[in-house]
């Protein structure tokens, strides 16, 4: 750990009374409000997603962003052999689409996009065709973090087909439309 890092850490010097409890922390996290996102990977024929909130930027230059991975996760394979993957923001109408890539399939390939609208790129990643948006990453490195891996990729193509729509959020455990209001997110630029 460098100098730095430790610096942030705070020291072991007092242990807790008690462990924190991994549904405990479960409930409270899910009280942050997150956007909801698809991550796919994978060739043609054997491409696979899943549903993922744990995403953020992480630097615009160079542009990176980041997302937590669960280390028993279907995904690490097809990750590792595509070097790269796809953060796509679902928007409000897409719940079961959600649902869909959340769950626990016994095959990945085919099946998986069976009935979603998607293309590939031309580095061959997959992208839901019909999100309200999308970044397009190569992998620059993965950290283990207990369970999960972070892994760090630049966005090297993205894209915004669907204007307009409102974005799927997650809260307390569950799934909806950020209601917002019509015009609250339209910029204006002002003249020079």
């Amino acid at each position: 750990m460098s100098a730095a890092a430790r610096s942030l850490t705070r020291a072991q010097e007092t242990p807790q009374t008690r462990p924190v409890e991994p549904l405990d922390l479960r409930r409270v996290c899910g009280l942050f409000t997150t956007g909801v996102t698809v991550i796919t990977t994978g060739p043609d024929g054997d491409a696979d997603g899943t549903t993922v909130n744990s995403f953020t930027s992480v630097s615009l230059e160079p542009p990176l962003v980041l997302f937590c991975l669960h280390q028993q996760s279907r995904l690490h394979t097809l990750l590792e052999q595509s070097g790269g993957f796809t953060v796509n923001f679902l928007s409000g109408r897409q719940q079961p689409l959600a649902r869909h890539f959340a769950g626990r399939r016994a095959t990945a390939g085919a099946t998986a996009f069976e009935g979603v609208p998607h293309h590939f790129t031309d580095d061959g990643l997959p992208v839901l065709s019909e999100a309200l948006a999308h970044l397009t990453c190569t992998t620059v490195d993965v950290h283990s973090a207990g369970d999960h891996d972070i892994v760090i990729g630049e966005v090297v193509e993205l894209g915004v087909p669907e204007h307009g729509l409102e974005p799927l959020i997650f809260f307390d455990g569950s799934l909806g439309p950020l209601e917002t209001g019509a015009d609250r997110f339209q910029h204006t630029r002002q003249a020079s």
